[in-house]
């Protein structure tokens, strides 16, 4: 079949490009080298939304092996930077709910190179999100974690992985080089807990090595929170709150339990709480403070008295409550 219009084939049924899996042999290396660390799912190429492979860490017990860590990974095949452009591209990279990491295939070598996302953390971390990011592969054998070139640039100096096909068919080796991408999915994973919960700031390790879990010390960096995000924290902050004075309350521990039920008191006056409503306040641990203190108005009673000598005394250092809409709280 010919496309006469320009003289030239165009196309020729029963055949297929010469070059046709070249874009995809470095996914075959890498799907058969994280395979051996768990599971490693293809998307496929029509949903592919930016990320080639969901994997799992597996920890084997007996004769079962077990889900232990999940994490997903992009593949390239060359050293070039990967570059996110576009406010909404950022916002997919630093929100994705799973740990991200960069693979780098170097065919003709056979050698595996893997790299850590931290910078889309620093990105969280920032009063808004940036509206372009680039991240720029390096081969140093030592790295800073955050090594910021600009104000949307950042090095991966070094790989956090770097391997031959023929290590990773080691036993021994395949082991360590698995511990040490389960190190690198933990801090991710806490980082990841923090923006589900609306805190601005991470904390890595300062530096690190390939191949290695040592390092020497820890950075983190932080900021204000944006009026979206002070919402989701406080929300998360009642429903611990509410728990931990449940818990000093179970354990006999009034004192402890009164302090966390006062500061919940302050946070959430009226009692209901989040997305889905629920009372984080403790009937009964209030009713016991009542009892203490010989009050009975109110659930409350007692610990409201609590709060009036709290801001009593600091009014008396010139520390004055300045806030108007907390008149439900003493």
């Amino acid at each position: 079949m010919t496309d006469t219009k320009a003289g030239s084939p165009v196309g020729m049924v029963g055949s297929i490009a010469a070059n046709l899996h070249e874009g995809s042999r470095s996914e075959y290396l890498a799907q058969f080298v994280f395979s051996s660390f768990g599971t490693a799912i293809p998307v496929p190429h029509q949903e592919d939304s930016g990320l080639d492979f969901y994997c799992t860490l597996l920890e084997r017990i007996g004769q079962r092996a077990w889900p232990r860590a999940y994490y997903s990974v992009q593949v390239k095949s060359t050293m070039t930077p990967w570059v996110f452009e576009g406010a909404e591209s950022v916002r997919w990279l630093v929100e994705h709910p799973l740990p991200i990491f960069l693979c780098v295939v170097n065919k003709s070598d056979a050698v595996i190179r893997v790299y850590h996302t931290t910078p889309r953390f620093a990105a969280w971390a920032l009063p808004t999100h940036p509206n372009r990011l680039e991240l720029i592969p390096g081969t140093e054998n030592k790295g800073h974690t955050v090594d910021w070139v600009s104000g949307d640039t950042f090095k991966l100096e070094a790989p956090i992985l770097s391997f031959t096909v023929q290590e990773v068919l080691d036993r021994e080796s395949r082991v360590k080089l698995a511990e040490v991408l389960k190190f690198w999915i933990d801090y991710d994973l806490e980082n990841l807990f923090r923006i589900r919960s609306g805190i601005h700031h991470f904390r890595v390790p300062a530096d690190y090595e390939t191949n290695t879990t040592k390092f020497t010390a820890w950075t983190g960096q932080g900021g204000r929170f944006r009026k979206e995000s002070l919402a989701l924290a406080q929300d998360r902050l009642k429903e611990l709150l509410g728990l931990v004075a449940t818990h000093y309350f179970e354990e006999k521990d009034l004192v402890s339990a009164a302090i966390y039920a006062m500061a919940l008191r302050r946070l959430s006056p009226a009692g209901w709480s989040g997305p889905w409503p629920f009372d984080p306040h403790n009937t009964h641990l209030h009713l016991e403070l009542n009892k203490h203190f010989g009050k009975s108005e109110y659930v409350f009673s007692a610990c409201d008295s609590l709060l009036r000598t709290v801001r009593n005394e600091l009014a008396q250092h010139s520390i004055v409550d300045a806030s108007d809409d907390d008149a439900e709280v003493p």
